[in-house]
């Protein structure tokens, strides 16, 4: 299996720059900006361009396709050999926990979806995702594309999301819907799903996506800090990797510099 390496976290490199306000709004007004954090994870290895859509959603904005639109454009700068339309969650609860039905979230989702492909997206990245009942919306809408479907919910250390779920339902329902890969992301940091990653090994045969925070956030001033080092992140990425991780990469408070120690550290593992 070609392994296959991710790009870092969108919304702390826009902190970084400090780029205040709500992310996807940022990609009509800030968009050099955005284009350059694209080209920093490009250069830093990163095969995959994650579009700045987590949340471009049709019930948050009116100009959601606006949005997608120049969210992918941006990605595209870099001249990645791949761009991925980003997805999260919705933000609401769907039946039996809150009143949004499975059909209306995934005639949501097929909305964002479908603009992604027509702009130019060439994968599909579900990530964060806590609820199995959503994230099912979420694949069954990102299949209408024919896309490639990478697929990831967040696990706590215990191997359960948020709503008690454990490892092997997720990767059950992943491999029933056909994904192209699946996987875990965000979390308490690469120590954390490096002992979860055997167990999710074991429980599929489709590839695995590891995509992790750079550990747990400090307030440094009034400020979210995320002190793992680059090199500290990129040794634990590269254990994974010799687990049997293909697909690699970072989430919240990863930065350029933790891509490019991960994708050196990884070389012939």
């Amino acid at each position: 299996m070609q392994r296959l390496f991710f790009d870092g976290g969108m919304g702390t490199s826009l902190l970084e720059k400090r780029l205040a306000g709500d992310p996807v709004l940022l990609n009509l007004t800030q968009g050099e900006k955005i284009s350059d954090i694209h080209k920093q994870y490009k250069e830093a290895g990163a095969q995959v361009m994650t579009a700045n859509t987590f949340g471009a959603y049709t019930h948050k904005y009116k100009n959601a396709d606006e949005i997608i639109q120049a969210a992918v454009s941006h990605a595209k700068t870099a001249n990645a050999p791949h761009v991925a339309l980003d997805m999260g969650p919705l933000g609401v609860m769907l039946e039996p926990f809150g009143e949004m039905t499975q059909d209306e979230a995934r005639e949501i989702f097929t909305h964002s979806v479908q603009s992604g492909k027509k702009y130019g997206a060439d994968m599909i990245l579900l990530e964060t995702f806590f609820c199995m009942i959503e994230l099912e919306a979420a694949v069954q809408a990102a299949q209408t594309t024919g896309l490639p479907i990478y697929a990831t919910m967040t696990f706590d250390k215990r191997g359960r999301t948020t709503m008690g779920k454990p490892i092997k339902e997720m990767t059950q329902l992943l491999e029933r819907l056909g994904v192209t890969a699946l996987g875990m992301n965000c979390g308490l940091g690469p120590d954390m799903y490096k002992n979860l990653l055997p167990e999710l090994l074991a429980a599929t045969t489709l590839p695995v996506l590891v995509q992790p925070n750079a550990g747990l956030p400090d307030i440094v001033d009034g400020k979210t800090v995320y002190t793992l080092s680059p090199q500290d992140f990129a040794n634990t990425m590269a254990e994974m990797a010799q687990l049997g991780a293909t697909h690699l990469g970072g989430c919240c408070g990863t930065t350029p510099a933790h891509i490019a120690a991960m994708v050196a550290a990884c070389e012939g593992k």
